[in-house]
C-alpha cells in the first residue's frame, strides 16, 4: 500500500506529530524516500501541522501543568523545542492561571496538605519554584493557614 495512503489513515485515527508519523511509517517498513514523500504530501495538504498539534495539546489538557512540563511533553512527542516554547507562550491560559487552578484543585482534593507537600506537588507538575511559593503564600493567607503547617 502507498505510504501516503497509510499516512492519511494514521492521521484519520488520531492527530500525530511529524516525528510520530515518521516513526509509524518506518515501523511499517517504508523506506526513507517513501516516508519523506508521504510526510511532505500530507503536510502540504494541511493534514499534518506540528504547531496546531502543540496548541491543541496545550489547550486540551485537563490537568494544569507548568510551562516547563508542557514543553518537555511536546518535545517528547517530536515537536521542535522552539516551536513548543512558542506554543506554550501563546496558550489560552497563562502559566499563572494554570498554577492557580492546580493549587485550588490540590487543596480541594487534599484539604489537610501542608505547605512543603503542596510545593513539592506543584513542582512535579512543572511549575517554577518562585511562582509556586508566591501562589502558595497568597492562597494560604486567604485560607488562614500558616506556612509551617505540617
Amino acid at each position: 500500500m502507498n505510504a501516503r495512503i497509510v499516512a492519511l489513515r494514521l492521521l484519520a485515527q488520531r492527530r500525530l506529530t511529524e516525528a510520530q508519523l515518521w516513526a509509524r511509517l518506518e515501523r511499517r517498513g517504508y523506506d526513507r524516500e517513501e516516508t519523506l514523500a508521504a510526510v511532505e504530501s500530507v503536510k502540504r495538504d494541511g493534514f499534518l501541522d506540528d504547531l496546531l498539534y502543540a496548541r491543541l495539546f496545550i489547550d486540551g489538557r485537563a490537568k494544569a501543568l507548568g510551562d516547563a512540563r508542557l514543553v518537555a511533553e511536546l518535545v517528547k512527542r517530536g515537536i521542535d523545542r522552539d516551536a513548543a516554547n512558542r506554543s506554550v507562550r501563546s496558550a489560552e491560559r497563562s502559566e499563572a492561571e494554570r498554577l492557580e487552578a492546580a493549587r485550588q484543585k490540590l487543596f480541594r482534593t487534599r484539604p489537610g496538605l501542608g505547605y512543603p507537600s503542596a510545593a513539592r506537588a506543584l513542582e512535579r507538575l512543572g511549575f517554577p519554584a518562585p511562582a509556586i511559593y508566591r501562589h502558595l503564600r497568597s492562597g494560604l493567607a486567604d485560607l488562614g493557614v500558616a506556612e509551617d503547617s505540617p
